[in-house]
């Protein structure tokens, strides 16, 4: 440790001379002290880092000097060397007690000095390493510990302004060091509405308690969806939700992002009307989506603050939401070519909103586009598929694919095709979606088809859909004047079976018989419309389904034939 600083303490001025020249020779800087306290006054001031110390000394002798040292923390750990002219025994023991690390008797042999210097100074070099060591790993456990408690924090603020603000703006607020997501701020976003149809009957009739269980069965299955498609969910409206995206972190999928959940809450709609439907609550999900510049960022006062997009896409697709039916996901044409490779639409025509003067092309989602066919793919040449999808069936037959709306005879028709060769009776596909309508106290006389109130509901329907239709061909509505057509033709033949000569009510044949014919009607429309796409598939059902009181789907060859159902 060439360079170290030793400090040299004797009252004869020749003793530190001749010392501080031995040591001067060998590269080390010499400090000189005459008294005891001159030594602790120069090793406070010029911090040495080892003390060669006389024993014998006016005033202070080199023990208490020894002593003074080691009684001072910052010096405990100094070396010192005690040399002395007396008794080096004796001696060694006093100087132990007193903390002298080594000793040299005086007179003072060259390369003994030397060699005693140089083993305690590496000595102090190791200690001043782990010193120094030691204070840096506390410096670093002391930042670390404010890190971890300025993350807990920072953790216990997220998760209180999560409970507020969407996830997204939180955590940019609590990140900070970018634009205030809650100052207003003009984007394109991509808006989702959803709504829940029936939920004003129900929550009309229901108690209270049930319609916030209800509630929370919504809000948590459809915004862990919102979640995982990483939507801003702006606000909750009891049955109602609004969802953008692009904002507050931007993202150049959004449109694509807001139909995936879109799809993806229908589906799990689905779930949750067929488990709401057996405690007798008919509700289903409607959705609206639009896409336009909106205004963003905080709306409220002082106390509280909503997380809101301003504009007229908003409307739009809150709009478009009011006007689809339970399963519908209605979304504004502007925003078709985002997303026309991502889904199936089809036109639903120029529609009169609500609120806005001039009508609205929308067109409706019927689901997901399938890859191209291929060599392994379902509509390659000689695969069969009868597959229910959203609200649609995908067919594909030899070669030809298409999808039909979901109907009745669609579902029946599915059912024999899954199981070839067994005979189903008419009740049991009727119970498929209501497996009630099987017991056997149904197979009797069920009374008057329709009675004096139920009469007068499809006479009132009938007039709500003439009006409805009327409204439909002057907007041009394309997509929904047949299904009104559909609906009042159903309703009127229903009515006419119940109403025989002179108003007199018919009364209903045994369960069975109703069934049968209502199996074979519906099988047979089902056919009809498969004829529309594929005359092949038609003359081969004709061929293998067999109708009446049992239905059974019989290919000619059974083995050959395999449907993806």
């Amino acid at each position: 440790m060439t360079g170290a600083r030793i400090l040299v303490v004797d009252d004869a001025p020749r003793n530190v001379k001749l010392l501080g020249d031995l040591l001067a020779a060998a590269g080390y800087e010499v400090l000189a002290a005459a008294s005891g306290a001159e030594a602790l006054a120069r090793i406070a001031a010029d911090r040495p880092d080892l003390v060669l110390l006389d024993v014998v000394m006016p005033g202070m002798s080199g023990y208490d000097v020894c002593r003074a040292i080691r009684d001072d923390p910052a010096t405990a750990m100094l070396p010192v060397v005690m040399v002395t002219a007396l008794d080096a025994s004796e001696e060694r023991v006093r100087g132990l007690e007193a903390g002298a690390d080594d000793f040299v008797s005086k007179p003072v042999g060259q390369a003994e000095l030397l060699a005693r210097v140089r083993s305690l100074l590496r000595i102090k070099r190791l200690y001043d390493t782990v010193d120094e060591q030691a204070k840096q790993l506390a410096e670093w456990n002391r930042q670390l510990a404010e890190r971890v408690t300025a993350q807990v924090a920072e953790l216990e603020r997220l998760g209180r302004l999560k409970r507020f603000l969407p996830p997204q703006v939180a955590e940019r607020i609590v990140a900070g060091g970018a634009d205030d997501p809650l100052r207003s701020h003009r984007r394109e976003v991509t808006v989702v509405a959803l709504e829940l149809r029936g939920f004003t009957a129900f929550a009309e009739t229901a108690e209270p308690e049930e319609v916030m269980a209800v509630l929370h069965e919504y809000h948590r299955a459809i915004g862990a969806l919102v979640l995982e498609h990483e939507g801003t969910l702006e606000r909750l409206t009891g049955d109602g939700m609004t969802v953008f995206f692009n904002d507050p972190v931007v993202q150049p999928d959004a449109a694509e992002r807001a139909v995936r959940m879109a799809l993806a809450t229908r589906e799990h709609s689905r779930t949750l009307s067929a488990h709401w439907e057996k405690r007798g609550i008919e509700l289903g999900l409607a959705c609206g989506i639009a896409q336009g510049y909106a205004t963003l960022g905080a709306i409220g006062f002082d106390a509280r603050s909503d997380y809101a997009a301003i504009g007229t896409v908003t409307h739009v697709a809150a709009r478009l939401c009011e006007h689809a039916v339970a399963g519908e996901i209605l979304v504004a044409r502007r925003m078709l070519a985002s997303v026309e490779e991502l889904v199936e639409t089809e036109p639903a025509g120029a529609l009169a909103l609500r609120g806005f003067s001039r009508p609205v092309v929308a067109c409706r989602v019927l689901g997901p586009k399938h890859a191209p066919a291929t060599a392994d793919a379902p509509a390659r040449a000689g695969a069969r598929t009868f597959r229910l999808e959203g609200e649609y069936w995908t067919i594909a037959y030899d070669g030809e694919a298409f999808r039909l709306r979901d109907a009745k005879g669609l579902r029946y028709l599915a059912h024999l095709l899954r199981h070839p060769e067994r005979d189903f009776h008419a009740l049991d596909l009727v119970a498929l979606g209501s497996p009630e309508n099987a017991a056997p106290d149904r197979l009797g006389d069920a009374g008057t088809i329709l009675d004096a109130r139920a009469k007068a509901a499809y006479r009132e329907r009938l007039e709500e859909l003439r009006s409805e239709l009327a409204e439909a061909e002057a907007f041009g509505d394309a997509g929904r004047a047949p299904r009104i057509r559909a609906e009042m033709e159903t309703l009127a033949e229903q009515l006419a079976a119940a109403v025989g000569l002179g108003g007199r009510d018919r009364r209903a044949a045994r369960a069975a018989e109703r069934a049968r014919v209502n199996v074979t009607r519906a099988i047979s429309d089902g056919v009809k419309r498969i004829r529309e796409h594929s005359r092949a598939l038609a003359r081969h059902l004709d061929a293998a389904v067999r109708t009446g009181t049992f239905c059974r789907y019989e290919p000619p060859d059974p083995s050959a034939v395999r449907w993806e159902t």
